[in-house]
Formats: C-alpha cells, structure tokens, sequence
C-alpha cells in the first residue's frame, strides 16, 4: 500500500485512513511532532487496510507506532477510535478524550443498546412495521467497530494536552454530533483540528439522544467556533479548510434552513416525524440513511418543541408535531 500522506510543516501532517463506508473514503488522522514527541489526533476503524494505512503513512513520516507518544480522540464514534486499543497496545501511549466518554462506554460497545431505543423511537413516531423492523433490527457488530477502552487522560473544556517542547492544543468541547467530541487548538499555529463538528461540503448528521437537546447543543457549539474567529483548520474528512469559523456559520444556516423547512410542512397540519423525513429528505433512502434520517428530524422537531414553536400531542401511541394554535 502506497501512503497516503501530506506533510503540512510546522510539526503538523495527515495519514488517510480507508473507511468501509460508503460516502467515505477515509478518515484523516493528524501527527503532530514536537521536540521528540508523536502525537497521533483520532486512529480510525478497526480494520487491516487502515491498520496498513496508518503503519506506511508514519512509516513515510519516518516514524513507527512505537514512537507515538500520546493517542487524542476527537469522539466515541469507531471511524475516530475504533482502532486505539489496537494502537495504544503497541505502542504503549496515552490516550486523551474528553472527561464524558468513560459514562458512554458501554454502549458503544454494546450497539443494541442504541438499537432497542432506535426501534423505540420509530414505533413512536409513525414509522411503518416494515420499515421500523429494519431500522430498529439488531445485527452484528461489525469487527471494524473496534472494543472501546478507557482513556488514561482525560480532559475538559479549555485544559491543555501537551504535545512536547512546551507546545500544546487546548481542548474545546464541542458536543452535538455526539457527546464528548472536542476540537483541539494548535498553540503553535493557531489551527483548529475539528474532528467530525465542522467539515468541508458535508455536514455531520446530528441525532436524536435521550441525553438532552443535541441540536440545541451542537448549534451553540458552532457559534462558538464562529465567534473564535477560526482561519486554518484540519477536518476529519475530506479536505483542509481555510476558514473554519465560516464553514461553522454556514453549517449552521443549513441547520436553520433545515428548521423551516420543517416549520412549513407542520403548516398542513398535525404531522409525524415520519412524515416529516418523507417531505424533507430525498426519496429511496438505505435502512441505514433511514436510520439517521429519523433521528435528526426527531432531533430537529425536538429542538422547536423545547423553545415552544411547535407542540406534541400522543394519539394511538405516536407522536405527533404541529404548530402551536397562534402560529396558524
């Protein structure tokens, strides 16, 4: 396998990970070097061609697993540590994530968990017997997924993880794609490694959790970044940006967007979360994609329903939306 690998200066390069997804290509794991020490920002999935992958890009860097000093994960999600357990065993770092992740553990270990309650929410929001069978089956996990461990260090929003010769990046928690996710401040360059919370082209889907308001909590963290005044960022997919807080401020238009479009189909009248996807996302979506789809419209509807703009009333076990009676 050739590496793929680009070495950006200043201590900072990128190794493409291959993902099994399709969509993806590839996760980017980050090295930063500084006065003999490696650090190594998300590891990807748990498979042989990104453990290849990840081997030859150090390999091309001069370097070996061995020489890793210390293992960042952005979030608990198996394309950003789904191979650390792999990566810490041979090389004996310290793997840093934020301060939440041990509580969430055991299920990403345990995919049925988040499964019973998928097909829990698809009997409560219209979703048909045919499609909320699939939605909500429960199938193996696949082996890429990785056994989550236990970080040695963790971290809470604004600490410093050293990175070597008195360099650091400053954890900044930006939760709502999922829970514990941080970005991290490069103190030597300013940039922003963003992990999954802002990308180029795409935006990381954004799901229903009984946890609390994941897209109340996800738009505040993308103002935050925007009020950062973000140039250079190193994403975990696809291509550098130049302008992170930018790219925040439009993913959150598409959000708002997303919000009206919502808005206007509950102007017909009382309407499903089902429904909603119907009208709102594009036709013939996979289990997969009907998946997600359900859940970051349930997360959208909820995000109205918290600030009073739409209201929930339960008929016959389903839940339904619509506006409150001065809207109409």
């Amino acid at each position: 396998m050739s590496a793929d690998v680009r070495d950006f200066g200043r201590g900072i390069a990128r190794i493409r990970l291959p993902l099994p997804f399709p969509g993806l290509q590839w996760t980017n794991a980050y090295v930063i070097r500084s006065d003999g020490e490696t650090t190594l920002i998300d590891t990807g999935v748990d498979s042989a061609e990104s453990w290849e992958a990840l081997e030859t890009g150090l390999g091309a860097l001069g370097l070996h697993v061995s020489d890793l000093t210390r293992v960042v994960g952005t979030h608990l999600h198996p394309d950003h540590m789904g191979m650390a357990h792999r990566v810490v065993s041979a090389s004996g770092a310290e793997f840093v994530m934020h301060e939440s992740v041990p509580g969430s553990l055991a299920e990403y270990n345990d995919w049925s968990i988040a499964r019973r309650r998928t097909a829990t929410l698809a009997a409560e929001h219209g979703v048909p017997d045919d499609a909320r069978e699939r939605i909500g089956a429960i199938s193996p996990r696949p082996d890429w997924a990785g056994t989550g461990i236990e970080p040695t260090g963790l971290v809470a929003d604004g600490d410093r993880i050293d990175v070597g010769g008195g360099r650091h990046v400053t954890a900044i928690h930006t939760p709502g794609h999922e829970g514990a996710h941080i970005c991290l401040v490069d103190s030597t360059t300013g940039a922003l490694f963003s992990g999954d919370h802002i990308l180029p082209r795409i935006t990381p889907v954004v799901m229903h959790h009984p946890d609390g308001d994941r897209l109340g909590t996800y738009l505040d963290s993308l103002r935050r970044i925007e009020r950062m005044d973000i140039g250079l960022t190193y994403p975990a997919h696809v291509t550098v940006l130049q302008r992170g807080s930018l790219r925040a401020r439009q993913i959150a238009l598409h959000h708002e967007r997303r919000l009206g479009a919502m808005l206007q189909e509950l102007r017909q009248g009382p309407t499903t979360a089902w429904e909603v996807v119907g009208a709102i996302f594009r036709p013939h979506l996979g289990t997969l994609e009907q998946r997600l789809a359900l859940s970051e419209t349930i997360a959208h509807l909820e995000y109205l329903r918290l600030r009073d703009e739409v209201e929930r009333t339960m008929e016959g076990g389903v839940w339904y939306y619509r506006l409150p009676e001065q809207r109409w």
